[in-house]
């Protein structure tokens, strides 16, 4: 998957939990194809695994997972982004493991094509954070009357404290003075 497709955004523009959680089942298995240390794959298949079992049940996920993942994610980044680019020398064999990951004890090393593809799905799943639904946003479909298609839209209108406490943290932040 590309990170320029986005399979679960259905026609009207609005995210299709049931679509979502199979992404985060997809994402799953995909993470363990990618050459991250250990203990950030584990950390992403929990966080994943978490987020796609709320959306099955429920339909949407909590703000606090999906920052959780969020932060998983752009960790994951860093560390591929950072992460020593070195030509595939002929006697590694490129499906066993990671090289350099912090259970071999040596720098994080990856290939060009092995950082590009884990750029790729962490960005996929970055977008796919991004999209979906949370238990908020359904209240806010619910007091616009239910048109899911500009709920945020409509619920900026009338934005109080008590619309705002389950947000971002940022509540009364101006912007730059």
């Amino acid at each position: 998957m590309c990170s320029n497709d986005s399979p679960s955004e259905i026609a009207d523009g609005t995210p299709d939990a049931a679509t979502l959680a199979a992404d985060y089942e997809q994402y799953l298995l995909d993470i363990e194809e990618q050459p991250l240390p250990s203990y950030r794959a584990a950390e992403l298949r929990a966080r994943i695994e978490e987020v796609r079992a709320t959306l099955a049940a429920e339909g949407v996920a909590s703000a606090g997972q999906l920052q959780q993942l969020l932060r998983t994610v752009t960790e994951a980044l860093a560390d591929v982004r950072a992460a020593r680019v070195v030509a595939a020398p002929p006697e590694r064999d490129l499906s066993a493991a990671v090289p350099g990951a912090a259970d071999t004890g040596a720098a994080y090393e990856v290939t060009a094509t092995e950082q590009r593809e884990s750029l790729n799905l962490l960005l996929d799943v970055l977008f796919t954070v991004v999209e979906t639904p949370t238990h908020e946003d359904r209240r806010r479909a619910a007091d616009a009357g239910g048109d899911t298609g500009n709920a945020a839209d409509a619920g900026d209108a009338g934005n109080s404290e008590a619309d705002t406490a389950g947000g971002l943290g940022v509540d009364g932040y101006a912007g730059p003075e």
